[in-house]
C-alpha cells in the first residue's frame, strides 16, 4: 500500500524530516542515533546532524550494533565516517552468543542464563539454531537484545532509526513518533515517506559516503551471508520501484518479524 505522502517531492520530504527530528531534539533528553553504515541510516544521521549544526546543539550518540557478521567494508566505513564527521560510535554487540558459535550453530546450554531467558521470551524452545541473521532467534540475539541493553544502559528515552514505508509492506503502519518498552524509549523515523530513489538522491546530491557494496550492486547491507547482489549496476542505477531490496520472506515469516518487533526488533 503506497502512502499519499510518498508521492510527495523529495525536498518537501527533506522538510518534514528535519522537523520531525528538530522537534524530537527539542522534546527527549537524552536521544541516540542508529547507523548501521547503510544508505537509510546514513541519510538519517546526515539530517540529525543538520539539524543539530542548524541548532547549536551536539550531535546526539551514534549507535551501532555489531552482529559479527558485518561486510569488512562496513567496518571501514564506520571508522572512515566517524572519524571525518567527528563524532563516537557506542557500540552493542552481544559477546556471549558470538563466543559460543560451534560449527556454524550456537547451543543454548552453552549461552549465559540472561541469553537463555531471551531465547524462551520470544518462544524458542529447541537446543541450537544456526548463526545466521536469517533465523529469528539469532536476529532477536544479536540485534535487538544487545541494542535494548544499550538503550537501557546509556538512559537514552529516543532513537532516530531509518525505517522506511515503502521497504515493506509490514512497515505501511509505522508513524514517525513510535513508543517502545522494555526498554521504554521512542522511536523516531523521520525518513517514512522517502521512496528508494529519494534515498539515493539525497546521498548522492549531498555527496554522502556510500557502502562500496551498493557500487558492485547490492540493494541492502546487513551481514554478509544474508545480503544478496542483486544486480551488476550500482543499486542507484537499477530499476528501483515495484520489486523489493530484500530478501523476500515468506509470510509466516513476516508475521514472526512483526512479533519480534513487539520486543524492539527494527
Amino acid at each position: 500500500m503506497e502512502k499519499k505522502e510518498s508521492l510527495l517531492s523529495l525536498m518537501a520530504k527533506e522538510r518534514i524530516a528535519k522537523a520531525v527530528i528538530e522537534d524530537a531534539l527539542t522534546s527527549y533528553v537524552r536521544p541516540a542515533i542508529l547507523w548501521s553504515g547503510g544508505k537509510d541510516s546514513t541519510v538519517v544521521l546526515h539530517l540529525v546532524k543538520e539539524v543539530t549544526a542548524k541548532l547549536g546543539l551536539k550531535l546526539p550518540p551514534v549507535l551501532f550494533v555489531d552482529h559479527g557478521d558485518h561486510f569488512p567494508e562496513t567496518m571501514q566505513l564506520i571508522s572512515e565516517v566517524s572519524k571525518k564527521w567527528v563524532f563516537n560510535v557506542v557500540v552493542a554487540k552481544n559477546e556471549d552468543i558470538l563466543n559460543h558459535v560451534n560449527g556454524g550453530r550456537i547451543y543454548i546450554n552453552d549461552l549465559s542464563e540472561e541469553n537463555q531467558k531471551e531465547a524462551r521470551r520470544i518462544g524458542f524452545s529447541e537446543d541450537s539454531f544456526p548463526y545466521s541473521l536469517e533465523t529469528n532467534v539469532c536476529s532477536y540475539l544479536l540485534i535487538t537484545v544487545p541494542m535494548n541493553s544499550v538503550i537501557s544502559r546509556y538512559r537514552f528515552d529516543a532513537l532516530f532509526t531509518g525505517v522506511r514505508w515503502d521497504e515493506n509492506p509490514d512497515r505501511c503502519t509505522e508513524v514517525f513518533i513510535s513508543s517502545r518498552e522494555n526498554p521504554h524509549h521512542v522511536r523516531i523515523q523521520p525518513i517514512l515517506p522517502m521512496l528508494e530513489k529519494d534515498i539515493w538522491e539525497y546521498i548522492l546530491a549531498n555527496k554522502l559516503p556510500v557502502h562500496p557494496k551498493y557500487q558492485e550492486g547490492y540493494r541492502s547491507i546487513n551481514g554478509m551471508h544474508d545480503s544478496k547482489k542483486v544486480s551488476n549496476l550500482p543499486a542507484w542505477e537499477q530499476v528501483l520501484g515495484g520489486t523489493s531490496e530484500r530478501t523476500e520472506r515468506s509470510q509466516d515469516e513476516e508475521d514472526v518479524k512483526e512479533r519480534l518487533r513487539e520486543w524492539g526488533y527494527i
